[in-house]
Parts: structure tokens; sequence; C-alpha cells
């Protein structure tokens, strides 16, 4: 498992007389970030005492959870690293008085570039763990704002390419991209909620007017991506419903020529048909220029079926 530890200074807002995890009193804000296994994440929880049915819920990317107590948070949220990731991951958020920590699965999601940022002291306003707690779940939603941005950028490509080229867009293409943007939608409603629930904890002991702000306007943001996210759905569903009425013109098409084809062709048949009954007193089947002049006129009556067809715009 992978463990990165960050230390920054407690600022005004930090309690007088909180206490680490360990008992100790403390002068600084720790953040321990965690990366590793289902397993190995367990075994950290069940080693902090977390209840059974915390841990389980914690572990599952699918369903949002948010537990508290008078001394702790403990939030977990699905989410993903980019656009181009397949499946989002369980994120867990565990506020202490002066301590924050993060766990995710190893390769599914990574703080780095927030640890970067912390260390090169690109992020101010950091002077509690509230603030730090604040920041990460900042952090998720921004991520989530790229995701969205790249996902909105594949649709608005898609619509081009329907306009532009039509029948030669694959429909496969546009419900792949569906499909990965309905996981999308899935994934943002279960991080809204996860915040709403979050919020509706206020008041907690924990949490100062302005982290409580804060995480308000995380929520709301939250929102309007889960918002926006269906509404790329319902674009790609358009798209998917015109490249079909595109392929039905394309069939109703080659069905016209066919019967265009038939048509001319018929009259054709019809005549080589009569021609070839064996009957010993038939029209012409004795005449010397008799041959040459069926042809002829067979070819007459093609070319006139053309133009009349052509006339009615069957050739369009």
């Amino acid at each position: 498992m992978k463990q990165h530890v960050t230390k920054l200074a407690l600022g005004d807002c930090a309690p007088t007389d909180g206490k680490r995890t360990d008992g100790s009193a403390e002068e600084e804000l720790l953040w321990l970030d965690l990366e590793g296994t289902d397993e190995e994440l367990t075994h950290y929880l069940r080693e902090r005492r977390i209840p059974g049915f915390m841990r389980r819920r914690v572990l599952s990317a699918h369903f949002p959870a948010v537990f508290s107590g008078s001394d702790y948070l403990l939030v977990s949220l699905s989410g993903r690293q980019t656009w181009e990731q397949k499946r989002a991951v369980s994120i867990s958020f565990l506020l202490f008085a002066h301590e924050v920590i993060t766990l995710s699965p190893i390769d599914g999601y990574s703080f780095e570039e927030d640890r970067r940022q912390i260390a090169s002291g690109e992020v101010a306003g950091i002077g509690c763990a509230p603030e730090l707690f604040a920041y990460l779940l900042d952090s998720l939603v921004e991520r989530n704002i790229c995701i969205y941005i790249d996902a909105r950028s594949q649709t608005e490509t898609l619509s081009l390419q329907v306009d532009n080229a039509g029948r030669q867009i694959s429909e496969r293409l546009i419900l792949d991209t569906r499909r990965q943007v309905n996981h999308l939608v899935n994934q943002f409603e279960d991080c809204f909620y996860g915040l709403a629930d979050l919020q509706a904890l206020t008041p907690h002991p924990m949490l100062t007017d302005a982290v409580r702000e804060r995480l308000r306007d995380i929520r709301d943001a939250q929102n309007h991506l889960a918002k926006g996210t269906l509404r790329l759905v319902t674009r790609l569903t358009e798209l998917l419903q015109h490249c079909q009425f595109l392929l039905q013109q394309q069939t109703d098409q080659r069905v016209r020529q066919l019967t265009v084809l038939s048509a001319i062709f018929m009259p054709l048949t019809l005549i080589t048909g009569i021609y070839g009954m064996n009957f010993a007193d038939m029209p012409v089947i004795n005449w010397k220029y008799g041959y040459y002049a069926t042809l002829a006129s067979m070819g007459w009556l093609a070319v006139f079926l053309w133009i009349l067809l052509k006339r009615k715009g069957w050739f369009q």
C-alpha cells in the first residue's frame, strides 16, 4: 500500500484542544493519503477501528456514504481520474481534529497533483483539518468538471461529424459514447447525493460556518454537473436517432433505385418472354430484320422509361 504524508501548519481556525487520533497534542496538520487494494484499505480501516458496516460502505463505489461522530467525519464518494477511465472507484475522506485521511484504490484515483500544489505553496487558505477536508472535496469536483468538459467535447465532435459526414458515422461510436456518459451521470448524481447528505449534517462541531458555506458551493457545482451530463445523454440520443433516420433514408433510396430498374426491365422481360414462346406463326418471326427491330424497340422503350421516371423525380 502506498502512503503519502503531507504536513501543514495549523492556522487560527484549528481548535486549541485538538488531539490527534493517537491521543497526543499536535501543532501541525497532517494529511495521510493512502492508495491500495481493497484488502489493504480494509485492513487499515480495521486498525483504525472503523465499524464493519462502515468499512463495507466506504469501499463500495456504487453508493455514497456519510458517517459522523462528535470528533470525526467520514465521507465516501465515487470518482475517476480521466474521461477515458471506464469505471468509477470509491474515494473516502476521513476528517479528525488535526488529521485528514484519504483512501483510494491503487491506480484508480490519485491526489498526486493536490499533494504537489500543497507542497509547493500554490494552495493558500488551509489552516485546519476541516479546510483541508473541504479543499480535497473541491478537488474531486474540479476533476469531475474536467471529465465533463471532455465528455462534452466528445459529444460536440460527434455532432459535427454527423452534420458533415452524415451516413458515414458509425452508430456504434455514438452508442459507446452514450453508454460512457450514462456512467458519468450515475457517478455525478451519486457524488451530489453524498455531498447533499454531508451538507444535511450541519451544524457539526468540526465544521465552521466558512467551511459549511464552501461545502454548499461544492454541492451546488456537483449538482450542475449532474444536470449538464444528463443533457449530454439527451443530445447523444438525438444524434443516434438522426443517424438512424439517415440510414433509413439510405435504405429507402436503394429500394427506390431497385424499383426504377425493375420498372425499366419489366417490359423488356415481357417482350423477351413473349418471343420466347414456341409458336409457328408470330409477328416478324420470319422477317429478315425482325431480330434487330425487336432489339431497337426494346432499347427505345428502355430509354423512354428512363426519361419518364427521371422527370418524375425517381432518381433523386
